[in-house]
Order: structure tokens, then C-alpha cells, then sequence
């Protein structure tokens, strides 16, 4: 049940294994086998994979079937933009900010 969901919630946001894994710190060989139910991941990353997605670990491991963010979801894009914001150095990231509120200001 917790490789399907994690498999939907991705799928749903258009995003690649590798995508997740770089987001959440593992390697896509991780998230494969997690959506395959060959493994699971240690806790950390579960809280790691509810902060991505912006769900509850309870909603991930199959305690809820709330998913108590639906109106929230980020789009694929914003998705997708997330994953390159946190792999960014601090120093990229505040450059970034700062372009983004100067484009704001148009």
C-alpha cells in the first residue's frame, strides 16, 4: 500500500523517480524499490516524503485515509520547481528569491 501511494502521489505531480529521490536526499534506486514494496524507508524518510507531498506520514503508511492537504496540493510545476529550489545552496536559493521579488514588482 505505501509504494502505491508514494508511486500516485508522484505520478500525479509529473515527476521522475530521480526528481523525488534528489528532493527528498536518497537515490532514485530508493524510491524504486519503496514503490515496489521491496523495501521500506526508515522513518526519517517517511517524514521527509509527508513534508514533500504535503500529506500526513499517517496518510503515507496507510492509518488515514485523509489526505489532509487536497486543497493545498502543489501543482506539477510547482512541484517540479521545489525539487531544483532544494538542491540549491543556501546562497542560490536567496539569489533566486530575490530575482523572483524584483519580478514581482512588474
Amino acid at each position: 500500500m505505501f509504494g502505491r501511494k508514494i508511486r500516485e502521489l508522484r505520478e500525479e505531480r509529473g515527476i521522475s523517480m530521480m526528481a523525488l529521490a534528489n528532493a527528498i536526499g536518497v537515490s532514485d534506486t530508493a524510491v524504486c524499490k519503496w514503490e515496489n514494496e521491496v523495501s521500506e524507508p526508515k522513518l526519517s524518510y517517511i517524514a521527509r516524503l509527508a513534508d514533500f507531498f504535503g500529506c500526513s506520514a499517517d496518510y503515507l503508511v496507510g492509518r488515514s485515509d485523509e489526505y489532509e492537504g487536497t486543497h493545498d496540493r502543489p501543482t506539477p510545476g510547482e512541484q517540479r520547481l521545489l525539487a531544483l529550489y532544494r538542491r540549491m545552496t543556501a546562497e542560490e536559493q536567496e539569489l533566486l528569491y530575490k530575482t523572483v521579488k524584483l519580478w514581482n514588482k512588474k
